[in-house]
């Protein structure tokens, strides 16, 4: 089973992590470390299979943030490799690909950054190297809970990703609780008071089920049903559906990864309930799931972190008007998580001064960052390395495509 075999080779890489970090490469720095007047930004990226298309949109956007700035930053030369870690035979994120290009940038002596990674379990993957190593590192997604609060994570989180005890990673877009407080807000707008949560049993896919429940809860909405069932291959989902229909449940919330099952789920849950919403987490935004839910479309409500165009400051519009001219083609939303993940690193570096080249000085400066005026709109650093960002889409499915339908803002 697919999910299963990445769940394995996930397992694998994190065991080696520690061997990684301590011996044989990446060595383990707590003190600052001076890079030098040549500075390198490493990304890490799935380039191919069905989450390249918005892969290549922020990897366009981090070169325009670069090209914005001319390459350089102060006395800083600033240079910029992106890597894939995506398998070449199934075209999605492999944890052994991550853990090569995350060690690659750790070995590099003029590494400042790393932009990375798309996917949770990546960045899973990849933060305990750049960490052993001191290295800013900054995603433009990977919103699992895990990576910067204990909060609904698994056991041992985050701290089993910060090998050197300093908190050294950071994301542009919403997390996992601004997302749930989406789901939640969403459920109160559709007028539920009995909800049914599902997940896979993706280790990054659970605590999100479980931090709607948490949500739910304090909403006045009552949890009917909370499973964790295998969604694979050959999954049988009678059982499943048949206590969604008898539990009373007034809608369903299912955090999983976006595969044909999940649709075939989708399509049997609609099939008995037909006027039942069923709402679905942003790791299920995705093609793989959205082009195959049929008459189940209708029924469907889907989070995305991605807002209208017009819903991103005047700042946006120019980026990507300049985007167009740039590359030929048009950018989309995602271009500009990318480019705001560049460009807060280089203004991190700026706010350096001439300690630029200093990994712990940027870091500091990253973690100090306030107000930000940006292209995603005004929004502070927390300790935490979560964003403020509190601004959440919730998209229905209209032939097989992700449509806007509301923006919830989640803040306070």
């Amino acid at each position: 089973m697919r999910a299963r075999w990445l769940g394995i080779g996930l397992l694998a890489a994190l065991a080696l992590l520690p061997a990684l970090a301590g011996c044989g490469g990446v060595s383990n720095s707590t003190a600052s470390e001076n890079v030098g007047s040549q500075l390198t930004i490493y990304s890490s990226l799935p380039l191919q299979g069905p989450e390249g298309s918005i892969s290549q949109q922020i990897v366009g956007g981090e070169k325009l943030a670069l090209s914005d700035a001319q390459g350089h930053v102060g006395r800083f030369t600033v240079s910029y490799v992106s890597l894939d870690d995506s398998s070449p035979t199934t075209g999605e994120w492999d944890p052994g690909v991550t853990a090569s290009n995350a060690k690659a940038a750790a070995q590099d002596p003029t590494t400042i950054a790393y932009l990375g990674d798309f996917n949770s379990g990546a960045t899973a993957v990849s933060l305990p190297l750049t960490n052993a190593a001191g290295i800013l590192q900054v995603s433009p997604a990977s919103p699992y809970i895990g990576l910067t609060s204990s909060f609904d994570a698994n056991q041992g989180e985050p701290e089993r990703f910060y090998l050197t005890g300093k908190r050294t990673f950071g994301r542009v877009a919403p997390g996992d609780t601004v997302q749930a407080a989406a789901q939640v807000a969403l459920l109160r707008r559709l007028g539920v008071h009995k909800l049914y949560l599902v997940a896979d049993q993706d280790p990054f896919d659970t605590p999100l089920a479980a931090i709607v429940e948490g949500d739910a809860e304090r909403a006045g909405i009552k949890v009917v049903g909370d499973d964790t069932i295998t969604i694979a291959p050959g999954s049988s989902f009678t059982g499943e559906v048949k206590k969604i229909s008898e539990s009373g449940a007034q809608a369903v919330f299912v955090s999983a990864t976006a595969t044909e099952e999940a649709a075939e789920l989708w399509r049997e849950l609609h099939g008995a309930e037909p006027h039942l919403p069923l709402l679905a987490s942003a790791t299920m935004n995705n093609s793989v799931f959205t082009s195959h839910l049929q008459a189940a479309e209708s029924a469907t409500f889907i989070g995305s972190p991605l807002l209208p165009i017009s819903l991103y400051p005047l700042s946006a519009r120019r980026v990507l008007s300049e985007y167009r001219r740039h590359f030929a083609t048009a950018g989309e939303a995602y271009a500009l998580y990318g480019y705001e993940a560049m460009s807060v690193v280089l203004a991190s570096i700026r706010a350096a001064g001439d300690n630029g080249d200093d990994r712990q000085a940027a870091i500091d400066k990253f973690f100090a960052t306030h107000e930000r005026d940006s292209v995603l709109g005004a929004y502070s650093i927390q300790p935490n390395g979560e964003t403020t960002l509190s601004t959440y889409a919730i998209d229905r499915v209209v032939h097989g495509r992700p449509v806007f339908l509301h923006a919830f803002d989640t803040a306070g």
